[in-house]
């Protein structure tokens, strides 16, 4: 038990321990700081003992890394894949969010819609309306699990969310005067849907028979009857492009537009859209000449996201075929000892074991896949062969002495010198990842995560497994076993093709003297600055557009809708519904009428197309006299019954309101809705401005009555919004990026002027790839934006290994510049070609995500191999740090002077070398 003294403070064994705790803590982050300053000023020695570890054991680190993969692998067990536009592009605290969230709750419908355009030189030709009812029966002849389309059709009361069948229902609440009206209604067509041949169904006519004038006859009397009674055999909204002859009788059309509801209740609905679009859209029937069908049902966007998601798996075959026979050619030699088949095999399958570790952990954490995901193959691809390419070039650019050292030793040198090169390029491009994940948009955050899980796993990955691999390969070849069945080949000797690296002899006899010569320098240089100029022009002209249907095979039926309903239906384009509920509708008239005249100014409205139904129910009560009649709400509701239910006007109307009952006898309106159409709008600014001048037009209408909740709300206010905060994530992420990478590459390479060089690299090709944007059709949109701060990282890649061997290097500026290139140079142009070669198959795609991935990524490749191989060599020659001060230089150029250029030092300190050795 502790004695205590007066005042009640702790004894000397107390306050022993509290020094005891104070000290633990000091002495570890003295030992923290320690291992950093440690790694920092000897990493070459760090790196030595790692690859003399692997080189030594390297069966244990190929279960280590096996274990690893199977350990994080797992987690795709908890896959969870994401298309909903709301959850990919929008904010958690956004307004648009919230209310979405609001109407998804509160005006809910349980209608799925179902649509065709039939587009011809005169739809209104018998041959075509025979085509057209061909389609009709196809479609109302589909069984799915033994439900027809009865079984899944919206009958009329679905809009008031009343499940039961007309059969079924409970007509209590019916008034006895609209009985008979509406079982008539419903014995004729229980199911809902809007066909141009509707005008001849309902009364019997044999389509079959029909000639031409008689068809031009009902079209031209049906339209010019104003006295229709039911919405659904309206044809007017049905018919585009309606040419009239000099006595105003229709003579043709060129589209019409049929739709069916089905119910979203139903669990057979979905399967049913499935079976609509192949009877539509992939049948075998004989069309008229010039007869085109186009069709959407509500799954369509879905169906097309996943398969343009899945789309890429043979492209990516293709492209690791590629990439593997490329990279078999340029690690092996031309003989049956020295070609590396297996080895180059296990280093592409480190992408593999990278992409499996990394799925597996962002699912643990919680992360979501999402449309642009599918390019995170492509990108790992061409970065993990980068890093294998680094490896083996220094292998292979060993002095003689250092190749007849034991294989544990070569190894071990070998990632002494490629260690620091692949940490400054892995994590750099780990940083840009991490500064996306900042972003408030939920899709950039779950792929930057994605992208920095699968970097680091691929560094570890190829520090261990494939380094591991790198030896038992080494073993192969020092017992001379060819590189195929494994056999010994007695009494070998290369041939003389096999003896030469000719690559590496391109660099040293033609690239590197051609490239410091002072009239190339002049030329490398004014190109680079004529780039720069042209390219900040071009990134001035660059504009924002994103729209998600981009992401869908343009050539893809739901795309093909699009545009066809955009030709011929323009009422149906961009809009926003402004939702209602607590409202008085009756008190609160003059308040609502006000919201519509505002409405009617903003110059955003296209005011031909705003028409809610509170005034168009006036309307129809002034033009009937019955207003004179409205003396209390009571009355203003049973009167809308009336109009909602008998009017085909009125009945246009009923989607756009939620009832607490039927609407009859003492009902309540709980929510309405306001459709809004916007004039077409070109630019992000104007559609922020659109956007807040609805909000705008909402805040300065007073509702005597008040309200519970005005949500706005659109699927385009969604896109609009995204486009808005997309700029301003592309910049805020590029400066902290371009920040971070810049202290990264300070720290690792520990030159301040080199560091410097790199960097302006970096500007200079992200100046580049943007500028190019804009003479390749591009725009700032989230699929570039990902790739536009994933280029950031990879523009380091190029610029990082030619910055961090100058720095190695022995000599005076130019013959550092030379020995760079020489060393060096072979491997990067390795790596930028690979990472080509990873997405050149992506040309060839109709997907939008993929074509752009390719645009940027070659863009990307060419400027950063033109900065990395001949801006910085020159500009370093001219302008680049000095050699480092050596302890021993004279025993240091002695070991570096080779076959005629200087080779990189493997150690910044022979004393290390030495050491490391011993040890």
């Amino acid at each position: 038990m502790e004695a205590r003294v007066d005042g009640g403070r702790p004894t000397t064994a107390t306050s022993t321990a509290d020094d005891e705790r104070s000290g633990t803590t000091i002495v570890t982050w003295s030992r923290f700081k320690e291992l950093l300053l440690d790694f920092h000023f000897n990493a070459d020695r760090i790196f030595y003992r790692i690859g003399f570890s692997i080189a030594t054991k390297p069966w244990l680190w190929l279960i280590i890394s096996l274990c690893l993969n199977i350990v994080c692998g797992l987690g795709l067990l908890l896959w969870k894949e994401e298309i909903d536009e709301i959850e990919l592009y929008v904010p958690m605290d956004s307004v648009i969010r919230k209310d979405a969230n609001w109407v998804k709750e509160h005006f809910r419908d349980d209608l799925r819609h179902e649509s065709i355009i039939v587009a011809a030189p005169n739809v209104l030709d018998p041959e075509v309306l025979r085509s057209i009812q061909d389609i009709e029966r196809d479609v109302k002849n589909i069984v799915v699990k033994n439900n027809t389309w009865e079984d899944v059709c919206a009958g009329y009361f679905t809009w008031f969310q009343e499940n039961d069948k007309w059969e079924t229902m409970d007509k209590s609440e019916f008034p006895e005067e609209y009985l008979p009206i509406i079982n008539s209604t419903m014995s004729k067509e229980p199911c809902i849907h809007k066909s141009l041949l509707k005008l001849w169904q309902k009364d019997k006519k044999n389509i079959d028979k029909l000639t031409k004038p008689e068809i031009l006859r009902d079209v031209t009397k049906t339209l010019q009857n104003k006295n229709t009674k039911d919405i659904l055999s309206d044809i007017a909204p049905l018919l585009a492009d309606v040419e009239y002859d000099a006595n105003g009788k229709v003579k043709s059309a060129k589209a019409t537009l049929m739709y069916w509801l089905l119910k979203k209740t139903n669990p057979h609905s979905p399967e049913w859209e499935i079976e609509f679009i192949k009877r539509v859209l992939h049948s075998n029937r004989t069309l008229p000449p010039g007869m085109e069908i186009y069709a959407v049902t509500l799954r369509s966007y879905q169906d097309m996201l996943h398969q343009v998601i899945n789309s890429n798996m043979t492209v990516l075959f293709c492209g690791m075929s590629l990439i593997t026979i490329y990279v078999i050619v340029m690690i092996g030699r031309c003989n049956a000892i020295q070609q590396r088949i297996y080895l180059s095999l296990m280093g592409i399958s480190v992408v593999g074991q990278a992409l499996l570790s990394s799925y597996g952990v962002c699912y643990y954490i919680g992360f979501f896949y999402g449309p642009v995901h599918p390019i995170l193959p492509f990108l790992l691809l061409g970065i993990g062969v980068d890093d294998m390419f680094v490896i083996m070039q220094s292998l292979e650019t060993m002095s003689e002495t250092d190749k007849s050292s034991d294989i544990s030793t070569r190894i071990a040198k070998s990632i002494q010198i490629s260690g620091m090169s692949i940490t400054v390029t892995s994590f750099t491009n780990m940083v840009a990842f991490a500064i996306g994940m900042t972003t408030v948009m939920p899709f950039l955050k779950s792929f930057c995560m994605f992208a920095a899980m699968g970097i680091l796993f691929l560094y570890i990955y190829e520090i261990t497994f494939f380094v591991s691999c790198l030896v038992y390969d080494e073993r192969r070849l020092a017992a001379k076993k060819d590189g195929c069945c494994c056999r010994p080949v007695s009494n070998w000797r290369p041939n003389e093709c096999s003896k030469r690296n000719f690559q590496r002899l391109f660099f040293e006899k033609y690239v590197g003297p051609c490239v410091m010569r002072t009239s190339v320098k002049t030329i490398i240089l004014l190109i680079t600055a004529a780039l720069v100029c042209l390219n900040v022009w071009a990134i001035f002209q660059l504009s924002q557009n994103f729209d998600p249907l981009a992401y869908l095979n343009q050539k893809s039926y739901p795309i093909l809708f699009h545009n066809k309903l955009k030709q011929h239906f323009p009422k149906y384009g961009k809009h926003v519904n402004i939702y209602l509920t607590g409202v008085d509708y009756y008190e609160d008239r003059q308040a609502l009428f006000q919201l519509v005249n505002i409405l009617k100014q903003n110059p955003y409205v296209n005011n031909r197309t705003l028409d809610p139904w509170f005034v168009a129910y006036q309307e129809w009560l002034d033009t009937t006299s019955k207003a004179q009649y409205i003396e209390d709400k009571d009355e203003y509701y049973n009167t809308l019954t009336e109009y909602l239910l008998f009017t085909v006007k009125g009945q246009a109307y009923i989607q756009d309101m939620k009832f607490d009952k039927l609407p009859f006898n003492d009902y309540n309106i709980t929510t309405s809705q306001i459709p809004v159409q916007h004039i077409p709008i070109g630019t992000t600014f104007d559609q922020i401005r659109a956007m807040q001048s609805i909000k705008d037009a909402v805040k300065s209408v007073n509702f005597t009555q008040g309200y519970e909740h005005i949500a706005i709300y659109s699927l385009d206010y969604v896109t609009w919004a995204s486009n808005r905060i997309i700029g301003e994530e592309l910049i805020r992420n590029l400066i902290l990026e371009i920040v971070a990478v810049g202290i990264v590459t300070l720290v690792l390479l520990r030159n301040f002027l080199a560091s410097f060089w790199v960097m302006c690299c970096v500007l200079f090709t992200l100046v580049d790839l943007l500028g190019s944007m804009y003479f390749l059709g591009l725009t700032v949109e989230i699929s570039s934006t990902i790739m536009i701060l994933l280029c950031a990282g990879l523009a380091v890649d190029y610029a990082a290994h030619i910055g961090l061997e100058f720095i190695r290097s022995s000599g005076s500026k130019q013959e550092r510049a030379l020995t760079t290139l020489n060393v060096i140079g072979p491997a990067v142009l390795n790596g930028g070609l690979s990472t080509f070669l990873a997405f050149v198959l992506l040309g060839f795609s109709q997907a939008y995500v993929f074509m752009t991935f390719f645009k940027l990524f070659s863009s990307v490749v060419l400027f950063g191999l033109f900065h990395g191989l001949l801006f910085l060599p020159v500009i370093l020659s001219l302008a680049g740090p000095s050699e480092r001060k050596q302890n021993s230089p004279k025993k240091n150029e002695a070991a570096q002077y080779h076959n005629g250029y200087f080779t990189v030092r493997l150690s910044q300190n022979e004393k290390d070398i030495e050491d490391a050795l011993a040890k």
